[in-house]
């Protein structure tokens, strides 16, 4: 699959009142918001993927991308402009199948798609358990989750602060340990985060990526280790 790059952005307008496609454009900001995504994206296996789905799709960015390898695409978004996001992907060659919902309560039957691609969202949830567990439900055993979150600490919070982001500790709820416990229905296949402006613990961890596997029928684990 393809990247994102700061070309493929250049005319994605803001959808809806949480987007942060402005952050995406920014000099060395923008190559942070992109790179935390594109380090989740190539974990994703080489193939096509037969349906896909995106929680949180916002103004399409990611869409642009998954729609180069996935037959029959979907998107779910609480907010977002899904008429002006369904143009800009027509404009670009590619359909996607937009609807307004709670991730919390997906749309879609179980076992629809092969793979769930989930970026920023679970980090807002109070009620991330009823969002991993909706997101198992619909995908098919041995189907592929990629989810990837920021860390969630003050640190984040006076970063945030600095890029001009106010009142982040009100919109993130929920780090990364708390849903690692929750990956009950997977097992983990690959990690890849993000760390600035070297690895740990030279740097500071600023996101993470899980690309997790459905397991097999109705049997739980006890999560993935924490982070």
């Amino acid at each position: 699959m393809r990247e994102l790059s700061k070309t493929l952005l250049d005319d994605l307008p803001k959808s809806g009142p949480t987007d942060p496609i402005e952050y995406y454009r920014r000099p060395l900001i923008g190559w942070l918001f992109r790179e935390r995504i594109n380090r989740g994206l190539r974990l994703l296996p080489e193939r096509r993927f037969r349906c896909g789905l995106e929680v949180g799709y916002a103004a399409g960015a990611v869409q642009l991308v998954l729609a180069t390898g996935v037959d029959e695409l979907h998107g779910v978004d609480l907010d977002a402009d899904q008429r002006a996001v369904a143009q800009l992907l027509a404009r670009r060659g590619h359909a996607s199948q937009l609807c307004r919902g709670d991730v919390t309560k997906l749309p879609y039957r179980d076992g629809m798609f092969d793979l769930v691609v989930c970026f920023s969202v679970i980090e807002h949830l109070h009620a991330y358990r009823a969002a991993v567990t909706e997101m198992a439900r619909v995908l098919e055993p041995g189907g592929y989750l990629l989810v990837g979150m920021p860390s969630v600490n003050r640190m984040m919070e006076l970063g945030f602060q600095a890029i001009g982001f106010r009142g982040i500790e009100h919109h993130h709820v929920t780090t990364p340990a708390d849903a690692c416990r929750a990956f009950t229905d997977f097992e983990l296949e690959a990690t890849a985060h993000l760390d600035f402006p070297l690895s740990r613990p030279l740097g500071v961890r600023l996101y993470y990526n899980w690309l997790l596997r459905r397991l097999e029928g109705d049997a739980t684990g006890n999560g993935i280790q924490s982070p």
